[in-house]
């Protein structure tokens, strides 16, 4: 093949924190799921000139005049290009998605995830583990600050993740009956700002947020073994009183809470916001499929952008 021919492909699913958002910054476990149905495919060809971005918006952006938003991403691909000794090297990079940006579903994670799997497939290169969340949790700490390295280990796994920061990741068996509803408040959750929002808690009421937080830890400890066990209708409780708690830490939105309790008056057993907060999607715990039907209709009916819906 000649080499202006050469093409690499990367490919990687969204996530979702079923619990432990923010206080897993802090040592406590959370535990989070991958979300198959939501993907991210990235094509990188070398072509005559230039280094391009493409995304499915049909957006054509140079790589040099990337908007910040894009900052993680541009020194992501510049440390891919300095690696493989080709920095100048002019190439197009096409992103396919349908994650949703940010709403606390990890497409930045994905995205960089992809792009390093396309780097180094372009090259013909080995990727281990350890080197692909490398490369990842260096973009994810331009994009978020503070990034804990939950969205890095989710988007890389197939199988719900015990995530405890600092400690090895593990991955956790769940056959448990039900669905999960996700709804989208449309609302760009603000990372930085959520986080920034946890801290100054912590200024403010040291002594009530700790507690707050480790209740949250607690909550994911409870949970493992109701997973493990199956049990369904115990799942629906821990997700109730955990948004309770980040509603406490200030990290929920009226959007969010208008489509939690749409959730809940549907029929859910339980539901939250996931990610950040501040805005993003939230999650709801059904039965059964009818329920989960009902659930998405009444969420698209009261404000949600989107919902899918998926089994654990």
């Amino acid at each position: 093949m000649e080499s202006n021919q050469r093409i690499g492909h990367g490919e990687a699913h969204a996530k979702l924190i079923l619990l432990g958002e923010h206080a897993v910054v802090y040592g406590q476990p959370a535990i989070a799921i991958p979300v198959n149905l939501l993907k991210i495919r990235v094509t990188l060809t070398k072509i005559n000139h230039g280094q391009f971005i493409e995304d499915n918006d049909e957006l054509r952006r140079r790589l040099e005049l990337m908007e910040d938003d894009f900052e993680g991403i541009r020194q992501l691909i510049l440390r891919l290009l300095l690696k493989f000794d080709e920095e100048f090297m002019p190439f197009s990079l096409e992103i396919d998605s349908n994650i949703p940006r940010g709403r606390g579903l990890g497409a930045s994670a994905a995205l960089a995830t992809s792009i390093t799997k396309a780097f180094f497939d372009f090259f013909d290169a080995e990727l281990d583990t350890k080197e692909l969340l490398t490369f990842v949790n260096f973009s994810e700490s331009i994009v978020h600050g503070r990034a804990s390295g939950i969205d890095a280990a989710t988007v890389n796994s197939d199988k719900p993740v015990w995530f405890v920061k600092n400690q090895e990741i593990e991955t956790i068996d769940i056959e448990m009956p039900g669905l999960l509803v996700i709804g989208d408040s449309g609302i760009h959750g603000l990372t930085s700002q959520a986080i920034a929002t946890v801290q100054q808690k912590l200024r403010e009421d040291k002594l009530q947020a700790e507690a707050d937080i480790e209740r949250l830890g607690t909550y994911v400890k409870q949970a493992r073994s109701i997973l493990i066990e199956n049990k369904v209708y115990g799942f629906g409780p821990i997700l109730n009183a955990s948004q309770e708690i980040l509603e406490n830490l200030g990290v929920s939105h009226p959007k969010l809470d208008n489509l939690i309790t749409t959730a809940r008056e549907a029929g859910a057993l339980g539901a939250k916001l996931t990610g950040s907060g501040l805005g993003g999607v939230i999650v709801a715990l059904a039965a059964n499929a009818t329920d989960a039907i009902r659930i998405s209709q009444a969420l698209s009916k009261n404000g949600a952008q989107n919902t899918w819906i998926f089994s654990l």
